[in-house]
């Protein structure tokens, strides 16, 4: 017979990358190496999803092989993955190098060996054969793969075991993957002690992200790693699943057919009880089913054994109880079942559940896909069950009001207007303004002015400024008292809108009848926005009480009044942005991102966003700062003027970490979409466009744009704190452009908007003395206040400044203690750029610094192998090949190691590592 090698023909490799099995590929590869001069097993084992068949494939790509496969349909073929491995191999020639007998028994399994095949055949015989077999085929180093094992057959199980017993004397690899929970005991014990193992477990959070990729925030793949249970093919069917707009989920259809295809092969008792526990619930007990499935328990206890033995079903340890393997079994079973059988089976439950008296909310699930028209019984468990739920699950006690509504005779116009709250709590702003419009009109003077403020905060977020102001004042004077307490959420919300606007002086009135009681429900708010107010109006420093006042308010408030208040309590939260406050809005800002999340409060969710990624970067988190901004994009509708306000922090924090070109463009376009409507805000992305070009270098374009956006010099478009801030700003850009003389004028602006009494205002008052006249002392207090009130990269900022102008001085020793700590402020913000400039004024000290960027700790676990590789003198193809990656994105991560090491070459790249090996 011909060499085998040449007509293997290796298994195509799918382009996308295999991530997170780096270390099982080289053990398979390593394994392969050493079967070239004496047989090996191998057993790679895994859990459903984890990639084996995909492993193999990588594998077999660069490693041609003999490869089989077993399947469910075949369990009593014998030898049916290795007649599958071999058949393409086998011929009559083969039969030369047999002996007769054995030829004949092995006619049995490939008839092509003999036209009379042996008949009542010892099994040891035969495993002698199928031995031989293995052994003439294997002319040259062999691989076999075995896959799917779990299905084998009695005898290819036994021939297994035969062979760890009576290892071939030949170069054969064999490899043999299966399932833990599935696997046959003889199969697993066979190779326990005789097989190198490898074990395909869950992904790691940063393999999941990787595989993942950049497209989905950070928050979004954290969600999907989560309820993955870091399983690649779980990861990436979620990640790929969609909700169309009536609510059903639709996975990809290739996942869809391969959790079907393994439904598929249940015998009728089994899929019967594997769609009523579908229908059951998350987990279930075998009497539920039993009721549900309408046949005796001992029935369903023995499917139980069945599909736990095909892990279609696990235990609930030390429950009783059982559950699906995954969510997404559970979504195939539960779809596997017949539309009108579904139906039934959710009202057997239903039934069941109120006769033994469970509550609403968990017989809801089930009246709601059973219950018929004018079925009151039906609206009252409904209606109770959302109202149990409304305030921590809104979105799906919006599914329950609304189906009461549906199924109701009568039109209630109260769960009407529940349900719009609901919807407009969870994000479905659009669905809860139509829904109010057609449930105010009707509602009682107190439901009215409920109902009336929260669709004018909907109505403000999507943008309708002018509708909203509108709808609050019409409603406040239809009130009989417009000061009562009945009217407090409208004067809430007049001065929540105009908050939101920019618009002080018209907040006033209404908070002159704000509640001074601390045990009124309305002290909490309207202190918050007060405090805002007051911070808003220019004296911050004597705003300062009120900010404290309030914050100490909210911190002795319990979740559920933190997440009644939440637009409330961001206002507040800026106010600790203004007046310096930092740590404690960081906090704030924090815990009402996590409440809102948690509990499903998604309406307001891109403003705490914002406010949480602008204190990041306030906080020198960078990382943390641009991962919010992500996520508020991702869930923000790209024509909500709040996505301008997203834009302005995403060119501040690219701005900081030297993404130059991006920032800019960013800074113009949050402007652009920000427009008139939010004159705070407006001022913030003016700002942040201006850091953007002075730390580009851009200073003639900084100066004279800002100039023109913001009225001329005094800069009256801006509000005073944004104001300030541009002063320093301005100083700085003209100081190193040399128009000195302009940059002192800055300076002596920023000094008289400045309140000495704030630290806040000293950081940058000071600041821009220190650009205008090159004064390191100036510099220094800067530096002391920014530290103070934790505001590390304007504190890097300034330490920098200071250093230099020591440097110049003469001061070498202090000019050296300030520059390394900047780059050591820079470095641990990851702001490559600046960090880089410092490390260049300590070189030009005479200080030898290893290296001008960020640690290599900062590379993610892929850029780290693409760089070792530099290291080691590969070329870009060459780490493609080996990495399993595509070229592009070799460079693409070539890209992202040279900005975060600050190097624009691969030597570099290799300088720094190898210094810090060297440290």
């Amino acid at each position: 017979m011909d060499h085998l090698e040449p007509q293997l023909i290796p298994h195509r490799v799918p382009a996308r990358p295999l991530v997170g099995r780096a270390a099982q590929l080289a053990r398979l590869t390593d394994t392969a190496a050493q079967a070239r001069a004496e047989f090996r097993l191998v057993e790679v084992v895994g859990e459903p999803g984890t990639g084996k068949t995909r492993l193999l494939n990588e594998f077999t790509a660069k490693h041609p092989a003999l490869k089989g496969r077993a399947a469910a349909q075949e369990l009593d073929v014998p030898f049916a993955p290795l007649v599958d491995a071999l058949v393409d191999q086998v011929d009559g020639t083969l039969a030369d190098r047999l002996s007769e007998p054995e030829a004949q028994l092995l006619a049995t399994v490939f008839p092509v060996l003999s036209k009379k095949p042996a008949t009542d055949i010892p099994k040891a015989r035969l495993y002698r054969a199928m031995r031989s077999l293995l052994r003439a085929l294997a002319v040259a180093p062999t691989i076999v793969v075995l896959d799917d094992m779990h299905w084998a057959d009695e005898s290819t199980v036994e021939l297994v075991d035969y062979l760890v017993r009576h290892p071939l004397p030949a170069p054969v690899l064999l490899v043999v993957a299966y399932r833990p929970h599935q696997v046959s005991f003889r199969l697993s014990k066979a190779l326990a002690e005789h097989a190198v193992r490898v074990d395909l477990g869950p992904l790691s959070a940063a393999e999941a992200h990787q595989l993942l990729g950049p497209a989905l925030s950070q928050h979004t793949r954290e969600r999907l790693y989560e309820a993955s249970g870091g399983n690649p093919f779980y990861l990436d069917t979620l990640a790929r699943t969609r909700t169309t707009q009536d609510d059903r989920v639709e996975l990809p259809e290739a996942a869809r057919a391969t959790l079907a295809a393994e439904l598929a092969g249940l015998a009728e008792p089994e899929a019967l009880v594997a769609k009523s526990a579908a229908v059951v619930g998350d987990t279930f007990e075998p009497s539920l089913i039993a009721h549900v499935a309408e046949v005796p328990e001992h029935i369903v206890l023995q499917a139980f054994d069945d599909l736990v033995a095909r892990d279609v079903l696990r235990e609930v340890e030390g429950s009783g109880r059982f559950r699906f393997r995954h969510s997404l079994v559970r979504h195939v079973a539960y779809n596997s079942a017949a539309a009108g059988w579904r139906h039934g089976a959710h009202a057997r439950i239903a039934a069941y559940l109120a006769k033994v008296g469970a509550p609403a909310t968990r017989r809801a699930e089930h009246v709601l896909k059973s219950a018929k028209y004018g079925d009151q019984a039906a609206v009252d468990t409904l209606t109770a069950a959302a109202r149990a739920v409304a305030t921590h699950k809104p979105a799906i006690a919006a599914t329950w009001f609304e189906a009461a509504l549906q199924l109701s005779v009568d039109d209630d116009v109260t769960v009407r207007a529940e349900l719009a709250f609901c919807q407009g709590i969870s994000g479905r702003i659009m669905s809860a303004l139509e829904t109010f419009g057609a449930a105010l009109r009707a509602l009682s003077p107190d439901d009215r002015a409920w109902a009336a403020s929260f669709a004018s905060l909907l109505a403000h977020l999507r943008g309708e400024y002018d509708w909203a102001r509108l709808l609050l004042t019409a409603e406040l004077n239809r009130q009989p008292d417009p000061d009562s307490e009945a009217a407090a959420p409208l004067r809430l919300q007049l001065v929540l809108d105009a908050a939101l606007r920019g618009d002080v002086q018209s907040a006033k009135p209404f908070l002159d009848a704000a509640p001074s009681d601390d045990r009124n429900r309305w002290t909490v708010p309207f202190a918050a926005l007060d405090a805002y107010i007051k911070t808003a109006e220019g004296n911050r420093f004597a705003a300062v009480p009120a900010v404290l006042a309030a914050a100490r308010l909210v911190d002795a408030s319990d979740d559920d009044e933190f997440l009644r208040w939440l637009p409330a309590i961001h206002m507040l939260c800026w106010a600790e942005v203004l007046i310096g406050e930092h740590r404690l809005a960081l906090r704030h800002f924090t815990k009402a991102v996590t409440l809102a999340r948690d509990n499903g409060h998604l309406y307001f969710m891109p403003q705490l966003l914002h406010g949480q990624s602008f204190a990041y970067v306030i906080a020198g988190r960078t990382a943390d700062g641009l991962a919010a901004a992500d996520e508020a994009l991702e869930s923000t509708h790209p024509q909500v003027a709040s996505r301008g306000i997203l834009m302005g922090v995403w060119c501040q924090l690219n701005s900081w970490r030297g993404q130059h070109a991006s920032a800019i463009r960013a800074g113009r376009r949050a402007i652009a979409k920000i427009g008139a409507g939010n004159p705070m805000f407006a001022s913030f992305a003016r700002n942040q466009l201006l850091l953007a070009q002075v730390h580009a270098g851009n200073y003639p374009a900084a100066v004279e744009e800002t100039l023109a956006a913001a009225g001329g010099p005094e800069l009256p478009a801006i509000d005073p704190f944004t104001r300030l801030i541009s002063y320093a700003l301005l100083a700085k850009a003209d100081a190193l452009r040399g128009n000195h003389a302009r940059a002192r004028q800055w300076a002596e602006s920023a000094g008289r908007l400045a309140d000495e009494r704030l630290d806040l205002d000293l950081v940058f008052a000071d600041l821009a003395w220190a650009y205008a006249d090159s004064d390191a002392d100036k510099a220094l207090t800067a530096a002391a206040a920014a530290e103070r009130i934790g505001m590390p990269l304007w504190e890097a900022t300034a330490r920098l400044l200071a250093g230099t102008c020591l440097a110049r001085d003469g001061h070498r020793d202090q000019a050296l203690r300030e520059l390394q700590a900047a780059a050591a402020i820079f470095n641990v913000c990851e702001a490559t750029e600046l960090h880089a400039s410092a490390v260049r004024e300590q070189r030009r000290l005479g200080v030898r610094v290893p290296h001008t960027g960020a640690p290599a700790n900062t590379l993610s676990p892929r850029e780290l192998d693409v760089a070792e590789l530099v290291c080691a003198g590969s070329t870009n193809q060459q780490i493609a090949e080996k990495l399993v990656l595509s070229v592009r994105t070799v460079e693409t991560h070539l890209t992202h190691i040279f900005a975060k090491l600050g190097v624009t070459n691969r030597a570099g790249v290799a300088r720094v590592l190898a210094t810090q090996a060297e440290d």
